[in-house]
């Protein structure tokens, strides 16, 4: 068996650190070099020290795990993945592992504080039994609308999925995890309960684990939202590869109420939301709090053919609130008139243009 290059942990956190020591003490004997390495970082600092610690206590979790969903759903996410080679921060561990793994420590040792969980309606997950062999509810496929279309599929699992105007998702179930990519746009997930397969959902660089839950995920062209409406779920990188750059993102443990968004090239964001404004699309509006008319109209354009557009920049600068129906581009337009010094022109191809008065 050949060794493991040495380990190198250089530029990591205490916890990160510990993380990558763990797997490679437990994948076999350490080498001389990996062990007077091992050595003379615990004796560095006792703040590493104290992280192997915490890092020896969470590995007990994959090997005796308590019957807790999150915790069952990371082992066994991190467990089904093949070690393989990977550029940056974990190259020659275990990714999936010790990835996993640091989520579990900072589970058991508060180190993710999100603040005080957000007062929000609880949507449950509804618990359908287990389909049949012979069911004709999908496990695997494609499943897409159009703009201004929503459209619930229920899979076979008895999870219901609510898709957003112009998104699509491909579904892939295998025997150890239910896989669910989302190709584009946004959807809203109730993820029946299977204590044996996690359920993930991937977008772009990121992936989602759950049991049940129900939680909402928006792909953007560089953006990724995802908002936890009851549950619990840990967010972490794909491991498809899909990441182009070599930074792997720590694991994030949401809490209902909380919503995080990634950005390639910046660090994730966790903040408390409004949960009944996040998801007025289900019911076909939304719900702007002093929002750039700009950020607005693009909003609006997802839900209709018919394209508002703005006269210039510095009418796009201008705030707007409060709830409007979505696939009506002339009812926003009219209302906005009525809040904000602006005017509209309708355009030959059906569309509205909004500019500032006296412009």
């Amino acid at each position: 068996m050949n060794q493991p290059r040495p380990l190198s942990v250089r530029g990591m956190t205490p916890d990160e650190a510990a993380a990558a020591w763990i797997v490679r003490v437990e994948d076999g004997p350490l080498s001389a070099a990996d062990q007077a390495a091992f050595d003379e970082w615990k004796a560095e600092s006792p703040a590493n020290v104290a992280a192997y610690e915490r890092a020896e206590a969470a590995w007990g979790l994959y090997e005796n795990p308590p019957s807790d969903p999150v915790m069952d759903a990371m082992r066994a996410s991190a467990l089904a993945i093949r070690p393989k080679p990977r550029r940056g921060l974990w190259a020659g561990v275990g990714v999936g592992v010790a990835a996993s793994l640091l989520a579990a420590i900072a589970l058991g040792t508060g180190l993710l504080s999100f603040g005080p969980q957000a007062d929000a309606p609880q949507l449950a997950a509804k618990s359908a039994p287990a389909a049949s062999a012979n069911s004709d509810l999908p496990d695997e496929g494609e499943f897409a609308t159009a703009k201004g279309e929503r459209r619930t599929v229920q899979l076979a699992d008895g999870t219901a999925v609510t898709l957003d105007t112009d998104s699509a998702i491909r579904v892939g179930y295998i025997t150890e995890r239910r896989i669910v990519r989302l190709l584009r746009g946004q959807a809203l997930f109730a993820v029946a309960k299977d204590p044996n397969r996690p359920f993930v959902v991937r977008a772009g660089a990121n992936q989602v684990t759950a049991l049940g839950t129900v939680f909402a995920v928006r792909l953007d062209a560089s953006r990724m939202k995802i908002t936890l409406v009851e549950g619990k779920v840990v967010v972490d990188d794909a491991d498809d590869g899909s990441r182009e750059s070599s930074a792997v993102m720590v694991p994030v443990v949401l809490a209902p109420g909380q919503a995080l968004v990634t950005t390639e090239g910046a660090k994730p964001v966790v903040a408390n939301v409004d949960v009944a404004q996040a998801l007025r699309w289900r019911e076909g509006f939304v719900e702007f709090k002093d929002t750039s008319l700009a950020e607005a109209v693009a909003e609006m354009n997802r839900y209709s053919a018919k394209q508002i557009v703005l006269g210039d920049a510095a009418t796009g600068n201008l705030r707007v609130s409060g709830v409007f129906r979505t696939g009506n581009p002339e009812r926003f337009a009219a209302i906005v008139g009525e809040l904000l010094p602006v005017r509209q022109r309708d355009l030959s191809d059906g569309g509205v243009e909004l500019s500032a008065k006296g412009r």
